[in-house]
């Protein structure tokens, strides 16, 4: 059975407004990178289209979907509705693809599950999603519709019984947690930075049955991330048996990205969702954060060898084409004012580095464990 790349042109020349971080490109680049290696055929490729209304007020509300429609075709909405939805506000901006790019990553996630669930697949890479703080009737922290929330829900409809979500983003999945608080279908567990918007994510939420929350120190670094995934993650997680895994594999926890102050290595945030596959093998991973084009593009890229059960093929030296491609990226930050670091460009793995696990880390886990009384 083949697995599959979602995407879609819509990705390629959208862009949130100048300024934003979210100006720059993710989702074109990672593909691109994946098929100049070799790594795809070309029919696993697929491009989707924007989800129907029907399909996005399974959980959004019909007013708050209609208004960013009306957003995207006027680039304009009055005062009032976009304080009541939060559109064009901050750092939710009305751009010109606002409707139709969320949309399109909403109905790529769906129709992940429904391929799956129908045995045309058993694993695909959503690129695009992992949209984890949008709200039923707002737009939250530069995510318009929520993919992760409206997967789970389409999960639940043909018939999974225990769906697990895991969320590596540094930022904490807190659109997820409260659509799914106490859900008998559904275990959350979130891995993010502490003290880090949205403030949400707490250790004490996993006194709920179907939370686990990890929020970790800035500097967290590789054999934290490693102590986590082994002594906290997998445990509670084969508690679960889970049926379907969803995994949102943000990016921004990598040294070098400017929305968290975590500095992993790619080796760690590989062998992490490496590690989580082996919970299940129904699997859709998802994008998410991510805010430094050349770690990001290359860390969603590398996610379709982990996909593949190839992880050897992240030792494979990078083709030139493939450097060329990052070096071609425009990111307005002063990171590479005085030009793009080599070893974001020109290999696959960072270096590797010696770090240890901090007593913080390992009492985040016990008491996650003392919790679950795991």
């Amino acid at each position: 059975m083949q697995n599959f790349l979602f995407t879609s042109d819509i990705f390629k020349g959208s862009r949130y407004e100048k300024g934003h971080p979210l100006d720059m490109d993710r989702v074109w680049p990672s593909v691109e990178l994946v098929q100049l290696m070799g790594w795809i055929k070309n029919e696993q490729i697929i491009k989707n289209h924007p989800a129907e209304t029907d399909e996005l007020i399974k959980f959004h509300d019909l007013d708050y979907v209609n208004a960013l429609k009306k957003a995207e075709e006027d680039q304009y909405l009055p005062e009032k509705l976009k304080r009541k939805f939060n559109i064009g506000i901050g750092n939710n901006p009305i751009f010109s693809e606002v409707f139709s790019r969320p949309a399109t990553a909403a109905r790529a996630s769906i129709r992940a599950v429904e391929m799956i669930s129908n045995k045309k697949a058993e694993k695909i890479l959503n690129i695009s999603g992992g949209t984890h703080h949008g709200r039923k009737s707002q737009a939250f922290g530069f995510c318009f519709l929520n993919d992760c929330v409206l997967a789970i829900l389409k999960a639940i409809e043909l018939g999974f019984k225990e769906i697990l979500y895991v969320d590596i983003d540094a930022h904490h999945c807190d659109g997820v947690q409260d659509a799914f608080v106490e859900n008998e279908n559904v275990s959350i567990i979130s891995i993010h930075e502490k003290n880090r918007w949205p403030n949400t994510g707490l250790i004490e939420d996993s006194n709920i049955h179907n939370i686990a929350n990890f929020p970790v120190p800035e500097n967290f670094n590789d054999k934290e991330m490693d102590f986590i995934i082994k002594n906290g993650v997998i445990p509670f997680a084969t508690t679960k048996k889970p049926d379907l895994l969803i995994i949102q594999a943000g990016a921004d926890m990598l040294d070098g990205d400017p929305q968290s102050r975590i500095c992993l290595s790619n080796n760690a945030y590989w062998k992490a969702i490496n590690d989580v596959l082996s919970l299940c093998k129904n699997v859709i991973i998802l994008g998410g954060g991510g805010y430094n084009p050349y770690l990001t593009a290359k860390a969603w890229a590398g996610n379709w060898a982990l996909l593949n059960n190839k992880v050897d093929l992240l030792d494979d030296i990078m083709k030139p084409e493939c450097y060329n491609l990052l070096k071609s990226l425009k990111w307005n930050n002063s990171r590479v004012r005085n030009g793009i670091p080599d070893n974001w460009i020109s290999t696959w793995r960072d270096k590797k580095s010696n770090y240890k696990v901090g007593e913080e880390v390992i009492s985040i886990v016990d008491q996650v464990l003392k919790i679950k009384n795991i």
